[in-house]
């Protein structure tokens, strides 16, 4: 049973309203948005003490979706009519590699306000996958056969600098969760940089939220 609070939003009343019925028609409402953070402070004290950088990125991540009401909103189905509902939380769906060959799993982390009670909780769930067959989209398939998309996927490409990323959609409208994908960094200018794409539903969302967005992950990651 999900015992994650969402309240379901009144249209009429919405401030997102003319937004969102402005969107909702088009055949694909979805925006994807790259662009590079500083990432130098938590980058270089991973590689000083041996910690985790993807640790550090997807927990800055994960706090700032929750702290930007409009990366909490979601389009789901309720008794056969598409609602929009806002999340008191969201969780962290990443994949985690488990062969040489780009074999993975996803697991599913709970958004904790601390990083150190986080990474707790993401190093146990990681520890309880040994010894089990990789499941790469479970936890994406098992919320959305529940009716709960109170997640975001943050999927890591630490090889690949990249300038751009065109999200797939998980229904004909757009997708019901942002989808955010983080690539290689590396050093400009004296600086570490690292790519973020973010895609987003336009009904839900504007530049001014993600404009923001990526200025928390900025600072979160320099208090790491």
């Amino acid at each position: 049973m999900n015992s994650n609070t969402r309240t379901i939003i009144n249209l009429h009343t919405w401030e997102r309203r003319k937004s969102y019925e402005f969107y909702r028609k088009f055949l694909n409402p979805q925006v994807s948005i790259t662009a590079e953070i500083e990432c130098t402070e938590a980058y270089n004290d991973s590689k000083l003490n041996g910690t985790s950088f993807f640790k550090k990125y997807v927990y800055a991540i994960l706090r700032s979706v929750n702290e930007i009401k409009e990366l909490r909103y979601r389009i789901e189905n309720i008794e056969g009519e598409d609602k929009v509902v806002l999340y008191d939380r969201i969780s962290l769906v990443t994949p985690i590699q488990t062969g040489n060959n780009g074999e993975f799993t996803s697991i599913r982390v709970p958004y904790h306000l601390t990083y150190e009670k986080f990474t707790s909780v993401m190093d146990e769930i990681i520890a309880s996958l040994e010894g089990e067959e990789p499941e790469p989209y479970f936890q994406e398939a098992d919320a959305e056969s529940r009716g709960f998309t109170d997640l975001v996927v943050v999927s890591a490409l630490p090889d690949l600098h990249f300038t751009s990323v065109t999200a797939t959609q998980s229904c004909s409208y757009g997708s019901r969760k942002p989808l955010i994908n983080v690539g290689k960094a590396v050093m400009k200018n004296g600086k570490m940089m690292m790519p973020v794409a973010i895609s987003f539903h336009h009904g839900l969302c504007d530049g001014f939220h993600i404009s923001r967005f990526y200025r928390l992950v900025e600072e979160y990651l320099k208090g790491l």
